[in-house]
């Protein structure tokens, strides 16, 4: 197969140089925009770079007496004084290009949806380096080095942490167990305030966790009893915030959670759970862009068979990842991995 890197103006006239150079039987493998020339990134111009490929000996297939010769197909005339349109190159997606027999195990990861923006990228980065090296070890490596790159950890800096999200990701089992880590394993004094008024359930729940663990939970139903809550447990090292779960589709929910709370020396957290389909999460991160976002909280890793969603999410925003959680079980099932642990987990399940 003899492939081809033709750099042009525009798409159209690419494929004529390719068409001019290969003939009209060419495959166009990719196009991509770049800039070419200039200095220090300014003045530079916009090309259309595009890769096509044939094949250098095509099969013949012979004809006998006996057999139905095979009709050539039709192809259309090339572009004339009159109008009549140009013969164009069979065009294949990027979706539809194949990876290396070796490194078949990749090709379901770039179809992931969290993968969208930098798909076309890792395809180039682990196609060249197998080429380059024809060891599949050095693939992953570059592999996880990349994802590694683009992910942040933070830690918890502030007095009062609250964690938000919509419902069912886990919110107060989670503050649970971050409950419990800082008294338990950090030896802090720890305060709880639930302004989640809207189930009983979920403020029994928490009062169930706040008794075992042996520290204060107060309840906030408006502004004014959250600030008194905030001044009853300054003692405390840490004060835990637990809010209401609500539709993320519903637009008045931030608002709400805006009036209901002063984010003032606050890390605010946002829980997310990644057995939801990654545009949703998308969507919930939009909805809570108005919101001082201190990072992420990922729950029921233990769940799910992929966690591209983590990078996906981490890329596109920069927002760096607290915590995550991999079960029910309070306080054990919570991590705080580093971002080379997050990487390999991540590349690791992809692959089973």
């Amino acid at each position: 197969m003899m492939v081809k890197r033709v750099i042009a103006n525009s798409v159209s006239e690419a494929m004529e140089l390719v068409k001019k150079d290969m003939g009209e039987d060419a495959i166009i493998l990719n196009t991509r925009q770049i800039k070419v020339g200039g200095w220090l990134g300014l003045f530079a111009q916009k090309k259309v770079e595009l890769v096509a490929s044939i094949e250098e000996h095509p099969v013949q297939v012979p004809v006998s007496k006996k057999q139905v010769p095979i009709v050539p197909p039709v192809k259309l005339p090339v572009r004339n004084d009159r109008g009549t349109q140009p013969v164009i190159p069979k065009i294949v997606s990027f979706a539809s290009r194949r990876m290396p027999d070796a490194l078949r195990a990749y090709e379901a990861l770039l179809a992931e949806p969290a993968l969208q923006q930098r798909a076309e990228e890792l395809y180039d980065m682990m196609v060249s380096t197998y080429y380059k090296t024809n060891d599949v070890t050095q693939v992953e490596r570059v592999l996880l080095d990349t994802v590694e790159q683009d992910i942040r950890v933070t830690q918890a800096t502030a007095r009062f942490i609250m964690v938000t999200g919509p419902t069912g990701v886990g919110k107060t089992t989670t503050l649970a167990k971050l409950a419990a880590y800082y008294r338990l394993t950090k030896q802090q004094t720890v305060g709880l305030i639930t302004t989640d008024t809207y189930r009983i359930s979920a403020i029994e729940q928490l009062r169930t966790y706040a008794d075992i663990i042996d520290i204060p939970l107060r309840v906030a139903y408006d502004l004014q009893e959250f600030e008194q809550a905030k001044a009853d447990l300054a003692d405390c090292d840490v004060i835990l915030i637990d809010t209401a779960g609500r539709n993320f589709l519903d637009a008045g929910y931030v608002e709400q959670l805006k009036k209901r709370h002063d984010f003032s020396d606050t890390d605010v957290f946002l829980v997310l759970s990644l057995t939801s389909k990654y545009r949703d999460l998308e969507q919930i991160q939009q909805r809570f862009d108005q919101v001082p976002l201190a990072g992420f909280i990922f729950t029921k890793a233990d769940e799910t068979t992929e966690l591209w969603s983590i990078y996906g999410l981490a890329m596109q925003t920069r927002i760096p990842v607290f915590c995550l959680t991999t079960g029910q079980e309070v306080p054990e099932d919570i991590i705080w991995p580093t971002s080379a642990e997050i990487s390999r987990m991540i590349v690791e399940r992809g692959l089973r």
